[in-house]
């Protein structure tokens, strides 16, 4: 905001205005945040995916740190059915908590929108 802007809106405008662009910011980092969880669950659907379509003979290997360790097919396959449910969980928290900012974002937006009609 410019000095002049600041000395016409009243603070509580102006206090709304930057909780509007509080908003916005947070529903910009919830996005980013859902997106980068959606990355990590389509790879895990896909690791789930080949790990269901190699016979049972295949050998399975995984990373631990830098070292690559050769592990039972089950097993992973439990521990990323157990991440896939946990990454879900949170991509619907997330989705959740935006849907709540964006509709708490256009009852401000509308409330600024009178509130600024009624000082011009």
């Amino acid at each position: 905001m410019t000095r002049y802007m600041q000395t016409q809106i009243p603070p509580e405008v102006q206090h709304k205005i930057m909780q509007f662009q509080e908003l916005q910011e947070r529903i910009r980092a919830l996005i980013t945040r859902r997106q980068q969880l959606e990355v990590e669950l389509r790879e895990v659907e896909g690791a789930l995916d080949e790990l269901r379509n190699v016979g049972e003979e295949s050998l399975v290997f995984k990373f631990t740190g830098r070292v690559l360790m050769r592990v039972n097919k089950d097993a992973v396959i439990r521990e990323l059915s157990e991440k896939k449910e946990t990454l879900e969980l949170h991509i619907k928290t997330l989705e959740k908590q935006e849907a709540h900012a964006r509709k708490r974002l256009e009852e401000l937006r509308q409330d600024l929108s009178q509130t600024l009609a009624g000082i011009q």
